[in-house]
């Protein structure tokens, strides 16, 4: 037991550079491992801790997306603070095919929901297993996305990762939009998209209609056509007066 606890110390000093700081690994479009564009792989993602007591749930929506056509809200429903909370959403190594996940990179784009200000001091992207590992997120944008990593050690065998509780304080709400979700091995390689990648949707009535579009044209056409007309007399004008 003793020597476990020494490796552990070991793991936890070499994995404080790797939690420490914001990173560039977040995903292009289509390029992360969960890109939340569809509801298809949400049965990846399993809860652990208190998420009953906190009411944690995680639902698709195309309301707000980073890339693609959509993400997901994590949201709670808690009448009263929950004492010495633990747990969150995590999935497993071998659901992406890997062994266990050391020495990989995992990122999220996270963006706070309206309102949710002051109820995620608890959020963290983390990795559990042989050793906890997490990278608390910074301050949150209701308008802007915020990309969180977490770098494990290549010693640290851990099976899960995946993202804690936003709060055990009492809430009932929306909390955060969370997309992209994005697991990099060891070798620079993404492990790639799951299943729920769909290009953006553009709404028809974001549109602009043909018919619009041509008596747009139309009207556009007949301006330049009265201007260039009204710089003729104008012209045609000041050479009889010197003529």
């Amino acid at each position: 037991m003793k020597f476990k606890r020494i490796i552990a110390a070991i793991i936890a000093s070499a994995a404080i550079v790797g939690t420490s700081a914001l990173t560039s690994f977040a995903a292009e479009d289509g390029e992360a491992s969960y890109c939340f564009d569809t509801p298809d792989k949400m049965s990846d993602w399993l809860t652990s801790g208190s998420s009953v007591e906190t009411g944690l749930t995680m639902t698709h929506t195309t309301l707000r997306s980073k890339n693609g056509d959509g993400s997901i809200i994590v949201s709670e429903n808690s009448s009263e603070a929950i004492q010495n909370g633990t747990g969150g959403a995590y999935i497993n190594a071998e659901t992406v095919g890997l062994e266990n996940f050391a020495g990989c990179t995992v990122t999220m784009s996270v963006m706070l929901c309206d309102g949710a200000e002051g109820f995620y001091d608890n959020l963290a992207i983390y990795s559990d297993g042989m050793i906890m590992l997490r990278t608390a997120v910074p301050t949150l944008s209701t308008k802007e996305w915020t990309d969180v990593s977490l770098t494990l050690p290549e010693n640290a065998s851990n099976s899960m990762v995946g993202f804690t509780i936003p709060t055990f304080s009492a809430y009932s709400g929306d909390i955060v939009y969370i997309d992209d979700f994005t697991i990099t091995r060891p070798d620079g390689t993404t492990v790639a998209n799951l299943g729920d990648y769909k290009q953006k949707t553009i709404l028809s009535e974001n549109t602009v209609s043909k018919g619009k579009n041509i008596a747009l044209t139309i009207v556009l056409v007949v301006l330049i056509l009265a201007i260039v007309g009204g710089i003729g007399l104008i012209i045609s004008a000041i050479m009889k007066k010197f003529a």
